[in-house]
């Protein structure tokens, strides 16, 4: 029987949705819980997954499309099965063939050593590549002195003969022994055996990956870059212990983000970067100072230290009764083994304009509220990126922050900045708060990204 796909409701006021992409074909075979489509509202980008298995068999919104909640938007049928008529027909136009171009990792065309103009490589291997046809100067050898080797040569076929991967792909991997649910996004037009440089992104505090990051990975991804989304464990589709927010942890998960996406066949290993928001920034700094893969970092309005923004968030009595309720359930902890479950803006005390944001984000989607547990605060509190950020050198470090950011202060990130080493910048955007540049309609958010890009094209070119 088939399956019908319909635009769903995600927003208590969600009244319709825009068709960003179809990331399948009419008449492409689909699995279950595999991506399909991407559908925008005011506030979040989503992937809409296929609730069945068997052929998308009809396509009736393509892209570009506004489309009503509950309307009918696909049909999955199994092979075979005949398509209801009165379905009318399918209005998509058939998307141009990117354009594919046949390469293989870049690698150096002579080595120290060698004779000018001679590639070194093993007899072996220059056997093999002269019966496979592939190009010696393409292939990073990794033989003593660079020499190229027969296994380097069949890694070089393997990746060549590898299909292209799919634009939005789900994903998992596992982070001290949780499975954490992901998703990674690929630039259009890879060549056979093409690697590019990848972006793993950082969320903020109790953020999900549906809020903000789909926006900002299809801005990486336009710019050649392979990204990598996901949730913390404890959130979203990800496994772990509900409400557990542990800074330590989340560095883990960011730590194993990159494993997962080094591992990809179409990403440069020796190439990554670091991209986080808010407590996402902290902890892509954090993460990047105990992790040498990070090759370049980007924070958006990080915090530098956490007992310092905490305090700074409440008058000193309000400092004073916190701290005795995290005295209070660490005792509690060590008696019962459990702490406390609190509304997250108790720990992090909003200002007006950012409670008046998450409230709005909470009631128009209840699935992005949650509690953590009292433990976080006093986790963040010991929480100090600026004593590590001086470990990041010589990898370069963009800081950006808004100027009216009243959540956390920018003087956050000009603490960070001043300890931290060369090469490093910080850019202070004028007018900007700390969510008003999260829209991606908005021109901050054009001006934080395009920063972001630039940098990166400069220090870690995506080609």
């Amino acid at each position: 029987m088939a399956s019908e796909i319909v635009m769903p409701k995600w927003g208590l006021s969600m009244q319709e949705g825009l068709i960003v992409q179809w990331l399948k074909r009419e008449g492409d075979a689909v699995d279950k819980g595999e991506p399909l489509l991407e559908v925008e509202t005011e506030k979040m980008t989503s992937v809409v997954e296929a609730p069945a298995s068997g052929l998308l068999a009809r396509i009736l919104h393509p892209a570009g499309s506004r489309v009503p909640v509950a309307q009918l938007i696909a049909l999955i049928t199994a092979p075979g099965e005949t398509v209801p008529e009165d379905l009318g027909t399918a209005a998509v136009a058939a998307p141009a063939e990117a354009v594919r171009t046949a390469s293989v990792t870049e690698g150096p065309a002579h080595v120290e050593g060698a004779p000018a103009g001679v590639i070194p490589a093993t007899p072996v291997a220059r056997r093999l590549a002269k019966v496979h046809g592939v190009d010696l100067a393409a292939i990073r050898g990794s033989g003593p002195r660079g020499t190229i080797t027969k296994e380097d040569v069949e890694r070089a076929l393997a990746l060549k003969s590898a299909p292209a991967p799919r634009p939005v792909k789900k994903i998992a991997f596992y982070s001290d022994g949780h499975r954490l649910d992901g998703l990674l996004y690929s630039p259009e037009g890879l060549g056979p055996g093409e690697q590019r440089a990848a972006v793993v992104l950082c969320v903020g505090y109790t953020y999900l990956k549906s809020l903000a990051m789909p926006d900002i990975a299809k801005t990486l991804t336009a710019a050649g870059y392979v990204t990598l989304i996901f949730d913390h464990r404890g959130f979203g589709e990800s496994e772990g212990p509900r409400g557990r927010l542990i800074p330590h942890e989340q560095i883990n998960d960011v730590r194993a983000a990159l494993t997962c996406a080094a591992d990809q066949p179409h990403v440069d290993a020796e190439r990554l970067a670091l991209l986080g928001l808010s407590l996402g920034g902290s902890n892509a700094i954090a993460a990047a100072a105990l992790d040498p893969r990070a090759g370049a970092v980007v924070a958006i309005e990080p915090m530098g230290d956490g007992e310092r923004w905490l305090r700074g968030l409440r008058r000193h009595w309000e400092w004073m009764e916190f701290r005795s309720r995290l005295r209070e359930d660490r005792s509690a902890r060590v008696r019962t083994g459990q702490s406390a479950p609190v509304d997250p803006l108790e720990i992090v005390l909003p200002d007006p304009a950012s409670r008046a944001f998450l409230e709005g984000v909470y009631r128009e989607f209840p699935q992005m509220q949650c509690e953590v547990t009292l433990e976080t605060g006093e986790a963040l509190v010991e929480f100090s990126p600026e004593a590590l950020v001086e470990r990041i050198a010589p990898r370069p470090l963009l800081l950006i922050h808004g100027a009216d950011d009243r959540l956390v202060p920018a003087d956050e990130s000009r603490s960070l900045h001043a300890r931290a080493r060369d090469p490093r910048r910080l850019q202070i955007i004028p007018g900007m708060g700390h969510f008003d540049w999260l829209m991606a309609s908005s021109a901050a958010f054009r001006r934080v990204m395009d920063a972001a890009t630039r940098f990166l094209q400069e220090v870690l070119p995506a080609r």
